[in-house]
């Protein structure tokens, strides 16, 4: 039922704008043109998501990026065509618009479909260059704990690369983690979208292995590793990462990264159960995918939690209901002595775009005691 309200929804959306769209432009070849685009579009989301490894890969990601860039302008698209729409019918019966505006009905709705048309258009162009310009997050972490040296942490999530997120962007990515010069790099899941053809074909993970990081790069898996062949992306990502799955590693003698499998995994250890054993006066810190059950790590004794997954919602007004279903679902946290920073991600679903939110990594720096 959640999938068939979805289609829709999103079906109910096309056909909304479309019956919009014509009603306001002149009779002839722009109604033709506009329908057509209307419907391409409408059918090239899906075709693009459900068929993706039946097309090349290059006609298969310009399709992503056609369709999850017109799914993005509904969003914006069809509320305000609802809202003029109510202002219309309001003045039906109680008349305040200005006369200028209602002595040629015709021109006055074409006039307001170039100006949403417009409006819709320099959101997305906005929402592309913030995309485009990730930042650097310094979140304020400090324990009580000391180590012989706070190695220079780097953490990133949602790379999402595969179709959408190809080679160039990944250049982009290892460049921005590269530049901070990293001791240890941390990568909280969802490297790969879904399918892992786009990762072959392009041979991505020779680029992800030019990650440099003095003590090593380690990763966990999130849901989009579990989406397409999980076999696969988990062979790649232990080729270019340490991939922790329900396992420990030490990177330093006083530092533990504890890695957990994603959710996901009905299966998956219980942080309890994964942590038995382990020197609590030691700083611990916890990659896991998605941010539930926050108080796990809490009483676990964890230091550090850093997460994913959100995207902060990527677009507004989503990033207002993500932040309505999660504890956190974006930036830092403190509970009793666990510090959390549920980061963004670097890389997007659906669309390169993002609207009130921002694309980044995070990095850490002076967060403990140094031992004399």
């Amino acid at each position: 039922m959640f999938i068939i309200s979805i289609l829709l929804a999103y079906f109910g959306a096309n056909i909304y704008i479309l019956l919009r769209g014509l009603h306001s432009l002149p009779q002839g070849v722009f109604r033709i043109m506009f329908a057509t685009v209307v419907c391409f579009l409408a059918i090239i989301f899906f075709a693009g998501m459900f068929f993706e490894n039946k097309f090349p890969v290059g006609i298969t990601s310009v399709m992503q990026h056609l369709g999850g860039t017109w799914l993005v302008s509904l969003v914006y698209s069809v509320p305000i065509i609802l809202i003029i729409d109510i202002i219309r019918l309001v003045n039906k019966f109680l008349p305040f618009l200005p006369g200028f505006m209602t002595v040629n009905p015709q021109i006055t709705r074409l006039y307001t479909f170039l100006s949403v048309f417009g409006l819709v258009v320099v959101i997305l162009v906005a929402g592309i260059i913030k995309f485009n310009n990730p930042s650097v997050v310094k979140p304020d972490f400090k324990t009580s704990k000391t180590t012989g040296k706070a190695p220079r942490i780097v953490v990133a999530s949602d790379l999402h690369l595969g179709y959408l997120s190809g080679t160039n962007k990944l250049n982009d990515f290892v460049e921005l983690i590269n530049s901070q010069n990293p001791d240890i790099v941390l990568l909280c899941g969802d490297i790969f979208d879904r399918s892992t053809r786009p990762v072959e074909s392009k041979n991505m993970v020779a680029k992800l292995r030019e990650i440099r990081a003095t003590m090593g790069v380690y990763a966990v898996p999130g849901n989009h590793e579990y989406y397409g062949n999980r076999e696969k992306a988990f062979r790649y990502l232990s080729e270019a990462f340490i991939l922790l799955r329900d396992s420990i590693a030490q990177p330093a003698e006083d530092i533990y990264i504890v890695g957990r499998d994603d959710r996901t995994n009905k299966n998956r250890k219980s942080l309890e159960e994964l942590m038995r054993g382990i020197d609590r006066n030691k700083l611990i810190i916890l990659l896991d995918h998605q941010p539930h059950h926050l108080e796990e790590a809490q009483a676990a004794g964890v230091d550090f939690q850093f997460s994913g997954h959100t995207h902060d919602g990527q677009v507004w007004p989503v990033s207002a209901i993500t932040r309505t279903m999660y504890e956190k679902s974006y930036g830092y946290l403190k509970k009793g002595n666990t510090q959390y920073y549920i980061t963004s991600g670097l890389g997007l679903w659906g669309a390169h775009l993002r609207i009130g939110t921002r694309s980044e990594i995070v990095v850490l720096e002076n967060y403990t005691e140094i031992r004399e």
